[in-house]
């Protein structure tokens, strides 16, 4: 979430490596929390097990958490029964390439036009697709057949190039995916939530974006958790009966070896916490929107919970911490979506990833998927 200038050496451009992230950061990180009254209970506990509908477990994403999300739905197709996708892009975007491909090819800010880099990988992300399908290394690419999936492009977006979510459009359409792509709002970089602090086409600190549809307030995570869900109740504007409470994810493994926060945080709703019939969703945050950077920012205008409230959804909050030399250089606490977790990861889209894992062992945690 800071701006990309041109890289003259790999490192210079992970120090700048944002895609997936936003644009210069211009002052005091925002007060935690302010556009909702619930606050993240701070001491830790173990993340629980739930009563989770398998047929109800989801995967969401902004940014770098965009393209981690596209990772998880398309390596763990069998548990993930839809995906909401804000600014990513394709399976495998940064290839095997690490950062420079990331970079050149995938988002991020250029000289002198100002416009997010690009370069297409559709096709050899599908190609890879096909390749680690036929292995067993992700799940059978068939599951992606009839799975929605709900994506999210600014016409605005200066870091993630509107022609990348095109792409990432056209290969969930190849797979058979049921797609709606909302692409026609004057949007910048960022999370679309009726809760967003920033204009639609503001650009800046902490990416989450308020647009309108008409003269309507739009509401992008009903768009798709109406794809996702049958017979939606109302979205919960006053006091959340769930709890939003820090969990430990050293258990499943994060540690700043995969730049990794010692906690995350997880809504559940009061019902689920008595044990009734819920769904699940992993939603995942995009650059420079870590907790220890912006507070609670994210988890609070997300706008997730006020749905999650009322429908019955536990949503479980991964979180990330900056990093650097000696270890993994992730200086803007992306999610790895190019390689970088223990220096270089070369299997981070598949199953094995070694941060995919401590992500997929915390849904299986909550859910009791295998």
């Amino acid at each position: 979430m800071i701006e990309f200038k041109r890289a003259t050496s790999a490192m210079v451009a992970l120090t700048f490596l944002t895609a997936c992230g936003g644009a210069s950061w211009n002052g005091a990180p925002p007060s935690a929390g302010a556009a909702a009254a619930q606050r993240i209970a701070t001491t830790a506990t173990k993340l629980g097990h739930y009563n989770v509908d398998p047929s109800k477990i989801f995967v969401a994403g902004i940014s770098s958490g965009a393209f981690e999300a596209v990772q998880m739905v398309v390596a763990h197709s069998a548990t993930f029964k839809g995906a909401a996708v804000y600014a990513g892009g394709v399976y495998w975007c940064a290839g095997a390439g690490g950062a420079a491909t990331a970079l050149a090819d995938c988002g991020g800010e250029t000289l002198p036009t100002n416009t997010a880099s690009y370069e297409s990988m559709l096709v050899p992300s599908e190609a890879y697709l096909d390749a680690q399908s036929h292995l067993g290394t992700i799940d059978d690419s068939e599951n992606l057949r009839g799975k929605p999936a709900y994506l999210w492009s600014g016409t605005l977006d200066e870091v993630v190039n509107p022609l990348e979510m095109a792409d990432l459009n056209s290969e969930l359409e190849h797979y058979g995916a049921k797609v709606h792509f909302d692409n026609d709002f004057p949007a910048e970089h960022g999370w679309e939530s009726p809760d967003g602090r920033l204009g639609c086409g503001t650009l800046g600190t902490p990416y989450m974006i308020e647009c309108t549809s008409g003269r309507t307030t739009y509401d992008s995570v009903h768009t798709w958790l109406a794809m996702f869900l049958k017979n939606l109740k109302p979205r919960n504007d006053g006091k959340l009966s769930g709890k939003l409470s820090a969990f430990d994810q050293t258990e499943f493994g994060a540690s700043s070896n995969l730049s990794m926060a010692t906690t995350g945080s997880v809504f559940v709703p009061s019902a689920c916490a008595r044990g009734a019939r819920c769904g699940f969703v992993l939603a995942l945050h995009g650059c420079l929107q870590e907790a220890s950077l912006i507070g609670n920012a994210w988890v609070a205008e997300a706008g997730i919970d006020e749905w999650a409230d009322r429908n019955d959804l536990i949503v479980v909050y991964p979180d990330t911490i900056a990093s650097s030399a000696p270890g993994p250089v992730n200086p803007n606490a992306c999610f790895d979506w190019w390689g970088y977790s223990s220096l270089y990861d070369s299997n981070y889209a598949l199953k094995s990833g070694l941060q995919m894992s401590v992500l997929y062992a915390m849904v299986q945690r909550a859910t009791g998927v295998k």
